[in-house]
């Protein structure tokens, strides 16, 4: 329809994809989906996660990018008893101009909302969940077991229609287009599953150099913007990239150590750790010479 806003698409696509000589395949993607769907992703202890924050990103840019491209669903459910929605209003049904009028409605209600917060000097961290509902978002995904979620996630009834709430049966369908299009990497022992890492960059960098970028480079995702459109290669420096790496191990007195990051870089490993089958997570690693030097220093 002629001037009203276009519906908005999740994304998947995947930045690293590997397999180990047992035949265990792990899977890097960015997902950028509705942030009213990121509760439904986490639920899934399978996957290992890190997301945009809403603390990271300044009020302003928030509002910016929620007053040039507001998420807007592709369809909105008919309001029925019961948790599943089996029937949608969407572009062509007879409510949609009204339906797309009202959410846009609610748009700049919340952008009016957020800006008052801003100049009253409230604090990022909450002036930023105002606008939430109208955001994309994007998290950096690794699993090895993705059946579940498919299954779950991508259920219909009888007519085809899906038993999830449709943002989060979106993303996983993208998700599941990206490992079905994606060929992956065989690793051999004592290599490593690294995300965000070019082969250039691989060749060229030293091992413990291509772990440390990949660790850091999933740890950025908090700045990504909501749109996930983080070139890879591009942005910050290979030495920001190490500094950044550095700070998550150590960030400071009073500050404990971020390691989800690490969970994403992995070596072929039997059993593996954590949440992967077949692959050991670089965090095991962290963690086991951590405490190693926690007991080192208590005996002294």
């Amino acid at each position: 329809m002629s001037g009203l806003p276009e519906v908005t698409k999740v994304d998947a696509r995947v930045v690293a994809d590997s397999v180990n000589e047992a035949g265990d395949r792990l899977t890097t993607m960015v997902v950028t989906l509705p942030r009213s769907a990121l509760a439904e992703l986490n639920t899934h202890r399978a996957f290992s996660r890190n997301s945009a924050s809403s603390r990271a990103v300044p009020v302003k840019r928030m509002i910016e990018y929620v007053r040039r491209s507001p998420y807007v669903p592709r369809a909105f459910s008919v309001n029925k008893p019961g948790m599943n929605a089996h029937e949608f209003i969407e572009p062509g049904s007879p409510q949609w101009a009204d339906v797309l009028a009202w959410w846009m409605q609610s748009v700049e209600t919340a952008l009016d909302r957020a800006q008052a917060g801003l100049e009253l000097g409230v604090h990022k961290q909450e002036v930023n969940r105002i606008l939430e509902p109208y955001l994309m978002h994007t998290v950096v995904v690794s699993a090895t077991a993705w059946d579940n979620f498919f299954d779950q996630r991508l259920a219909t009834d009888d007519t085809g229609a899906p038993l999830a709430y449709l943002p989060i049966y979106d993303a996983a369908a993208a998700m599941r287009d990206a490992r079905t299009g994606s060929t992956p990497r065989h690793v051999a022992a004592g290599d490593w599953h690294t995300p965000f890492i070019t082969s250039d960059e691989r060749a060229a960098l030293e091992p413990h150099q291509v772990r440390a970028v990949a660790a850091a480079r999933s740890a950025r995702v908090s700045y990504f913007t909501p749109t996930g459109d983080r070139v890879v290669g591009a942005g910050p420096s290979l030495e920001a990239d190490l500094g950044l790496c550095e700070r998550l191990l150590d960030p400071g007195e009073g500050s404990a150590p971020h390691l989800s990051p690490f969970e994403h870089v992995a070596t072929p490993a039997t059993p593996g750790s954590g949440n992967f089958a077949g692959w050991r997570q670089w965090r095991a690693d962290v963690e086991a010479s951590r405490s190693a030097q926690e007991s080192s220093a208590q005996k002294v």
